[in-house]
């Protein structure tokens, strides 16, 4: 989905002149303007690029057991950094890999607070906002200069940066050349500089600032604001800036997830109804054969109710009417439960019940301390080809031995 970045500069409160890009998912900038020529489309989610002047960039060394409190002492933390009193600035913050460490971005609040009434009142509302410092892409262990005049910096880091001032003729700003030194001091130095041009500023002498500096530095790939592919994961609209009614960072981060979940559930549904349609059809079959089948066997005038219990039945009748009986017959289930049992002299038969092709035979050991041998013979013994034979113990010692065809009630 396309997305909206506006630029904001220093003096975008008082002039209410921003620039303005509409770019693709792929970082494609589709449409693209400044705010007194044309303004940008509307109803599209919206991010603010603050200008790299506007927001300091600072690494804070914080005990991890600290920073669930983070929010509330973020101006306090940041205190050593700036000038003016903690109270009037906002300050954001993200964690960094480092456990005992986060990096801040400092932003003067009442200039934030204009700027974002000012967008309020030409009909944007921002949902994300970053420092223009974080946009141009890293580099494997160097550090990227943005060259465009007054208004250059340089990214270090995923979550650090910072502004450069006006150095003359092709000499390094000063401010790059104490950032490396205490880059060095730290063990963090890079092994290269990038130079890129912004907004068709004219690259330095990379040759001048390689010797001065000490440090490999070579030209790169000209570059724009407009042109990152995605916003960087350092969010300045925390605390009292944070969207309203938008759901906040957490929304967007849970949307992709949403997406894919909601994906596998109708994946699943689709699914699972093919499944239970194929079932369905199979059943159907089934029980068209079940009818054909009867029929064929009793006449095509002979009324279907029940196919498996008609037919079952029937085949009963037939057997009994052969003259060969039924494994639930009350001779074939007693002598199948006589070839279960044990040594006939070890217990004795109390009763034998039969009820719609279910035998039970009550049953107690001659000698009353043999009786959990003897349930456990039985146990052992209680098997039959076709046929369910259990073993209950009952009261005053007594077992009970029930067998029935399976199915049968």
């Amino acid at each position: 989905m396309s997305v909206c970045r506006v630029r904001l500069g220093r003096d975008f409160p008082e002039s209410g002149r921003f620039e303005w890009a509409l770019v693709s998912e792929l970082g494609q900038v589709l449409e693209s303007g400044v705010s007194d020529l044309a303004m940008p489309p509307r109803g599209r989610p919206c991010e603010a690029v603050l200008a790299a002047e506007l927001v300091l960039l600072e690494r804070v060394a914080l005990p991890a057991a600290q920073q669930r409190r983070l929010q509330s002492a973020l101006r306090f933390l940041a205190e050593d950094s700036i000038v003016p009193d903690p109270a009037r600035v906002h300050v954001a913050a993200a964690r960094t890999p480092q456990k005992d460490v986060v990096c801040v971005g400092v932003v003067d609040r009442e200039w934030l607070v204009q700027a974002l009434a000012r967008l309020g009142r030409a009909g944007v509302a921002p949902i994300a906002a970053y420092p223009e410092t974080l946009l141009p892409p890293l580099e494997a262990d160097a550090w990227i200069v943005a060259c465009s005049g007054d208004e250059s910096f340089v990214r270090t880091g995923e979550a650090e940066g910072f502004v450069l001032d006006r150095a003359a003729g092709d000499e390094p700003p000063v401010a790059l050349r104490l950032a490396l030194d205490a880059a060095r001091s730290n063990g963090r130095a890079p092994q290269r500089l990038v130079l890129r041009a912004a907004s068709g500023a004219a690259l330095p002498d990379a040759a001048r600032w390689s010797e001065a500096l000490e440090l490999p530095v070579e030209p790169g790939a000209a570059w724009r604001w407009s042109q990152a592919r995605s916003r960087p994961r350092f969010e300045l609209l925390q605390g009292e800036f944070a969207p309203r009614g938008t759901g906040g960072a957490w929304r967007e981060a849970l949307a992709r997830p949403a997406l894919l979940a909601a994906a596998l559930v109708a994946l699943m549904s689709v699914a699972i109804a093919a499944d239970w349609a194929l079932k369905a059809a199979e059943r159907d079959r089934l029980q068209a054969e079940m009818r054909d089948l009867y029929r064929q066997s009793f006449g095509e005038s002979a009324v279907l109710v029940d196919p498996p219990l008609q037919m079952s039945r029937a085949l009963a009748e037939l057997r009994l009417a052969a003259g060969k009986g039924s494994a639930s017959d009350f001779v074939a289930l007693l002598n199948a439960v006589a070839e279960s049992m044990p040594d006939a002299g070890a217990q004795r038969v109390e009763a034998i019940d039969y009820e719609n092709g279910r035998l039970s035979l009550s049953l107690r050991a001659r000698d009353p301390t043999k009786a959990a041998a003897l349930a456990a013979q039985l146990r052992a013994r209680a098997s039959a080809p076709g046929l369910e034979i259990r073993v209950e113990e009952a009261a005053g010692g007594a077992l009970r031995l029930i067998a029935a065809v399976p199915g049968s009630k």
